[in-house]
């Protein structure tokens, strides 16, 4: 393929990557304003880094400024300045006259500079003029950042790109509506993985077998999905709870998410029997030492409640003081993976109504706003938005974890039968057997 981009040296020819028809369709197409939602590795950022790139080595654009937007600092730097497949690879280093790896800034032979940004303090873009901005991962994004860089580009005369996957319907969705109409100063595309060919099949379904369906609809069919961005749908529908002091012969499970000075150590107690949250208690800048002590109350006053707790990284050494002071605790390493599972039992646990949650103010906050990410590879990872906890969260996750299902019967033939079989067996006890009975007599 002939090089779309060329040095204004003429010794230098700039090696341009094999690009794809749905790039080149957008590359060269001349609306202003444009809108991309293409699915998970399709190939956004390089493509809007290569318009970038056309732009910045024009002979006819001296001295212009370019915005790569991300919606943290933190983001522009992993994704496009670390790594070599990124800005590197559509600039080469031979072009670049100078860099400042601080301001994420690339000072061009011919006087552009290309600047990557983070929008999570919006007033941070403020004071400068440039002349061409790409709004990467849009739909995560404070949409307060275009409403600071829109004036600068109307005075100027430049132009913008948004890209990303759905988010629900947000401001993606709103300016992909408005590419879709007659305004000729915008323009949307949509790219749907399984028409793409870019993935293959196999690999389609790995990931459609590795996450909920409504999640594969919106990540890689670019669907916009009301209320998708969740991961926690039908919370307020368990959350009928009452709080209760601890009942003899009752057993209990206290989900522990440490932390000692930024976060909240957070608990969550369970009622194993019934599957209902009974005590719930946070708190933040405790030390060590009479955090135990409350931990192991708590516990205690519990009918001394088995504790499921974080033991990742400061919490190993927490967890291994309770145990030695007789306390009752089950240790959890939270990898990816493990958070993953946690998770999403969790999420699934909610939406079948498999146990209640006190209705209290922080954890509806914090479980309204636990999101989700997915990497490059498909890969999903949870947690709370930057400057959210979720510290309510990781607690209750471990102690739902250990949560069996309840045991229903359906006839009163068969309830002697499967009682007696179980108690036998020793896994029913006299708590969930006296529930098992209430549980059929109302339904």
């Amino acid at each position: 393929m002939e090089n779309l981009l060329q040095s204004t040296s003429s010794e230098i020819t700039y090696p341009n990557q094999e690009l794809m028809p749905h790039q080149l369709q957008v590359l060269k197409d001349q609306t202003r304003f444009k809108t991309l939602v293409w699915h998970r590795r399709a190939r956004k950022t390089s493509t809007a880094l290569e318009k970038v790139a056309l732009e910045a080595f024009n002979p006819h654009l001296k001295n212009k400024v370019y915005w790569v937007v991300f919606p943290t600092y933190a983001e522009a730097k992993d994704a496009v300045w670390k790594d070599p497949n990124m800005l590197f690879r559509v600039i080469p280093k031979e072009l670049v006259a100078r860099q400042n790896e601080v301001e994420l800034t690339l000072y061009l032979h011919g006087g552009s500079v290309i600047c990557l940004k983070g929008a999570d303090h919006p007033d941070t873009l403020r004071g400068s003029g440039p002349y061409g901005v790409v709004l990467d991962e849009f739909a995560t994004m404070k949409y307060e950042a275009w409403g600071i860089i829109e004036p600068v580009l109307r005075a100027n005369g430049g132009w913008a790109w948004f890209i990303g996957t759905p988010k629900g319907k947000n401001h993606l969705y709103d300016l992909y509506n408005k590419g879709q109409g007659n305004n000729s100063e915008w323009k949307s595309w949509l790219l749907k993985a399984s028409t793409s060919g870019i993935v293959s099949p196999e690999q389609l379904q790995e990931a459609r077998l590795s996450m909920r369906q409504d999640l594969y609809n919106q990540e890689w069919e670019c669907e916009f999905l009301e209320g998708a961005a969740q991961v926690f749908r039908g919370v307020r529908g368990v959350m009928d709870a009452k709080p209760q002091k601890p009942l003899e012969g009752h057993l209990y499970v206290m989900g522990v998410d440490l932390a000692k000075v930024k976060d909240y150590t957070a608990l969550a107690v369970y009622d194993r029997s019934t599957n209902c949250q009974v005590y719930q208690d946070r708190f933040q800048t405790i030390e060590w030492p009479f955090q135990k002590a409350k931990i192991k109350e708590i516990a205690q006053h519990f009918n001394h409640a088995l504790i499921m707790l974080d033991a990742t990284g400061l919490g190993d050494p927490i967890a291994d003081d309770l145990i030695r002071a007789g306390v009752a605790v089950e240790p959890v390493k939270i990898t990816e993976q493990t958070k993953k599972d946690l998770i999403e039992k969790l999420s699934i646990w909610i939406e079948q109504k498999k146990f209640k949650m006190l209705n209290l103010e922080e954890s509806r906050f914090e479980f309204d706003n636990f999101s989700y990410e997915v990497g490059p590879t498909g890969k999903i990872r949870y947690g709370a938005p930057e400057g959210y906890h979720d510290d309510i969260v990781i607690a209750h996750a471990l102690a739902v974890w250990s949560l069996q299902p309840l045991i229903k019967v359906k006839s009163t033939e068969d309830s002697l039968i499967r009682r007696e079989y179980l108690r036998r067996l020793g896994r029913i006890s006299s708590d969930e057997e006296r529930f098992a009975e209430q549980e059929w007599a109302e339904s």
